[in-house]
């Protein structure tokens, strides 16, 4: 339990990459239409085949819908019936930019417990999200779907680690310790 205090930057390096690394990934398919005898990489259900997106095409997918919207509202347009699910996939996407974020300042030197709090939270809430999204997809080859694998894996091992460390921090606080490394 000490090792993972002593050394959670070299740690919260390695989780922001493997963070990048599963954004980077598929996480969903786009569905096209290609005729059954056609060949496809990842064919889907009958003449569907799927073209892998990543996580990070998901995040400017939003931000740019989310943008056309407040753009389309200010104009004097009208907001669309499906706002509830838009309201869901920005919350959705702040969780994966929160995440990055949180563990980003969390590297850089020095003690922040209500960040590393907040980080718990954050991770928690978004592993609820990934696993979700995993449900949805459940009909599709998740093989193909590495990137949100990877990313709902990341979720417990980083709460785990978040936690081992805040109770590292507080027996070291207990006993004395200088916890400022």
């Amino acid at each position: 339990m000490a090792w993972i205090y002593e050394h959670k930057r070299v740690w919260r390096v390695v989780i922001l990459g493997l963070l990048i690394m599963a954004i980077v990934g598929p996480w969903v398919f786009d569905r096209i239409n290609v005729p059954s005898e056609s060949p496809c990489d990842v064919r889907l259900e009958g003449d569907f085949c799927g073209i892998p997106l990543s996580g990070m095409w998901i995040i400017w997918a939003v931000v740019a819908e989310f943008i056309h919207r407040v753009v389309g509202l200010v104009m004097g347009g009208t907001v669309l019936a499906d706002f509830s699910l838009m309201l869901l996939l920005i919350l959705g996407v702040l969780l994966i930019l929160l995440q990055f974020f949180t563990t980003l300042l969390l590297i850089l030197p020095g003690e922040r417990q209500r960040l590393q709090i907040f980080q718990v939270a954050a991770w928690g809430l978004a592993g609820v999200a990934g696993l979700w999204l995993l449900l949805l997809a459940s009909e599709w080859p998740r093989h193909h779907l590495w990137g949100l694998w990877l990313y709902v894996a990341l979720v417990p091992s980083v709460l785990v680690l978040e936690v081992v460390a805040l109770f590292a921090r507080r027996r070291a606080s207990q006993a004395g310790e200088s916890v400022d490394r």
